[in-house]
């Protein structure tokens, strides 16, 4: 099969594939973790999450875009999926710009979790709170680590697994068609970003989700590595492990007071301009690099 047998298709033809692509591998997946399962019986169910993480990133996130931009585009895979090193300095500031918006996007959460439905679709409601209150369980259950190595074990497959296969998936394939398809690069990367918080079906975080999945798009249009977008997106999901109050990181003083402190207006603020200068940065490096390319 040759490179880029699809590159003439229509967006909707190559969303297609990487749909047939991905479906695929998660049906793969599936079968992989059934397999398996007799093996991790007697494992604690923080371990098992962990274990089908690792094998569903491996498997869905990072081999789908690998197949998908064979198929979809002629040109190298460093080019297609923009593996480039990145500048250094721009990779710091995406780095930043992802950590100093954090409290804006809590606040954002505690908005969208007070959004009702109309009662007309309270079915509708009651299913999405089931949803959110399932994945608070299996959240709770991957942080609850009590020792050094289930806490590395936390930072590789939901840090650094996550922020590889989620943003080669939704940045460096998904929102690479949809700019193309759409001819607008701010609908591929709002496109994008919906798609990429709606597939993790926690309903009361939508919105915060949808914001910081276009903060990494415009992280990966910008500064024209993948390594950006991954790194910004690694360095989230970090945090969260390092800072959720544990029985493994029980008596830090430090960890204890960040996660006593409540989120004020000053916080929000301040890290609003630290994020919009660090994104400025970003852009006019953009510009820059677009007016020598002319």
């Amino acid at each position: 099969m040759r490179k880029g047998l699809f590159e003439e298709s229509s967006g909707f033809t190559k969303i297609s594939l990487l749909l047939l692509i991905f479906f695929f591998f998660a049906l793969f997946s599936i079968i992989v973790l059934l397999i398996i399962k007799p093996i991790s019986a007697d494992w604690q169910e923080g371990d098992v999450l962990r274990l089908n993480l690792f094998i569903q990133n491996s498997i869905i996130f990072i081999a789908t875009p690998f197949i998908a931009q064979f198929l979809l585009w002629k040109e190298p895979t460093k080019k297609a999926l923009q593996l480039y090193v990145p500048n250094l300095f721009i990779l710091l500031w995406g780095i930043l710009a992802m950590a100093s918006i954090g409290p804006l996007i809590d606040l954002l959460n505690t908005w969208n979790q007070s959004i009702h439905l109309p009662e007309s679709m309270k079915a509708i409601e009651q299913w999405m709170a089931n949803t959110e209150k399932n994945a608070d369980i299996t959240t709770k259950a991957l942080l609850n680590i009590s020792g050094l190595g289930r806490f590395i074990s936390n930072i590789v497959v939901i840090a650094i697994m996550a922020g590889i296969g989620e943003e080669l998936m939704f940045r460096g394939v998904l929102q690479k068609i949809l700019i193309k398809w759409t001819g607008n690069i701010h609908w591929g990367v709002i496109s994008a970003a919906i798609i990429f918080s709606a597939i993790h079906f926690q309903f009361f975080g939508f919105v915060p989700r949808m914001i910081l999945g276009m903060v990494l798009g415009y992280l990966f249009v910008w500064s024209k590595s993948i390594w950006v977008p991954i790194a910004a997106h690694t360095i989230n999901n970090a945090l969260t492990v390092i800072f959720t109050p544990t029985p493994f990181n029980k008596g830090n003083k430090f960890i204890e007071e960040i996660s006593k402190t409540p989120n004020t207006m000053g916080y929000v603020l301040a890290g609003t301009v630290i994020f919009a200068f660090c994104m400025w940065k970003i852009w006019n490096y953009y510009q820059v690099k677009a007016d020598m390319e002319e």
